[in-house]
């Protein structure tokens, strides 16, 4: 028998949590104008949309999310398959919300301190983005629209949620080596490793600036890296990308998915080089290749980690529902007219908001 922690991450993942990385330079401008709103003198009381216990779940809160999960689907998918999409995870925002707004609370309930794991946590994003020192992220993360207590914030929220979820549920978890086999047998097409190659950008928008500004700070940024800068400063530093914060990282594409211009540039390339600076429809790009894999039948000695990993997220996402239907039982929820909690337990339906309240 064997039990596994390592997965934790990408379960917790599914509930739409706050991202732990130093956030793009478009993210960061969005949540600042969101900042410099609330700044501003009051005109109308905000509208709850949301009551869980003694906490409230704002429309601003509400339409943040919805805009946060337009542009992670945006970077998948476009026009009507966005749409699409976007139309199937949007009735889960406000549940998701909820989710976290359980997690923190029962954390704070039971006494949980996340201190030290936070001060880890920074340091671990600072080395991550080459900074030398906790002065230089703050400054990072100021230059980015962001208040360095908010940036916090939202690190320690997700810190408590990992106890709570690593405590109640993941740490309950087991997966038999021989049923992972079995599954294994029975589902080799899932293992099996697709032609393909990993990739990162920096993109200078040409939405964003004009066409020759764009082509001058691209070419700056092509020189920085002949010059023997690291790959993740110039991406913070130039790139309008929306992975900026980690190292412009846009993931695996699957041989046959690359527009044809962008597989023509990155076809002789090595690991770990990039291309010189093109021109495409979102704007200037450098491109660096990470990682290229050829298509093969794994053995299960090569997948077991995979299948592991599987198998455990399979069930954590189970038992995690299980265990935020139960926090929900136990709690005081209600919400406004019009808005739908997707987690709520069968038959419990919740009061609603009174229009005043």
């Amino acid at each position: 028998m064997k039990k596994l922690g390592t997965a934790f991450w990408k379960s917790a993942a599914s509930l739409a949590l706050v991202g732990l990385f130093l956030p793009s330079l478009s993210a960061a401008q969005s949540e600042s104008a969101a900042q410099s709103e609330l700044a501003s003198p009051p005109v109308l009381v905000e509208r709850i949309v949301a009551r869980v216990n003694n906490s409230i779940i704002t429309q601003r809160q509400f339409d943040r999310q919805a805009k946060a999960l337009r542009a992670r689907l945006a970077q998948q998918y476009s026009g009507a398959e966005l749409q699409q999409k976007y139309r199937e995870e949007e009735k889960n925002i406000l549940r998701d919300i909820i989710d976290e707004d359980l997690l923190v609370q029962k954390a704070q309930d039971d006494n949980i301190s996340v201190g030290t794991q936070l001060v880890r946590y920074l340091d671990r994003i600072r080395r991550q983005q080459g900074l030398s020192s906790l002065d230089a992220l703050q400054k990072a993360v100021r230059q980015s629209g962001l208040s360095w207590a908010n940036f916090k914030e939202r690190i320690r929220r997700q810190l408590l949620m990992r106890a709570v979820i690593e405590r109640e549920v993941g740490g309950r978890i087991i997966i038999a080596r021989d049923d992972a086999r079995k599954f294994f047998d029975t589902h080799r097409n899932l293992f099996q490793s697709a032609p393909g190659v990993e990739l990162a950008e920096i993109l200078v928008s040409t939405q964003k600036q004009k066409p020759a500004e764009a082509q001058k700070l691209i070419n700056q940024a092509y020189q920085s890296l002949q010059n023997g800068a690291r790959w993740n400063q110039v991406v913070r530093k130039y790139s309008d990308g929306p992975t900026a914060s980690e190292g412009g990282n846009i993931g695996f594409f699957k041989k046959g998915t690359l527009a044809s211009a962008v597989q023509e540039k990155i076809g002789k390339l090595d690991v770990n080089d990039y291309t010189k600076p093109f021109l495409t429809k979102y704007g200037y790009m450098i491109v660096k290749l990470l990682a290229r894999q050829t298509g093969k039948a794994p053995t299960f000695s090569e997948a077991e980690p995979r299948v592991m990993e599987y198998l455990y997220n399979q069930k954590m996402q189970k038992e995690l529902r299980v265990y935020l239907t139960k926090l929900r039982r136990e709690s005081y929820i209600r919400l406004a007219p019009g808005f739908v909690d997707t987690g709520a337990p069968e038959g419990g339906e919740r009061a609603s908001l009174d229009e005043g309240e």
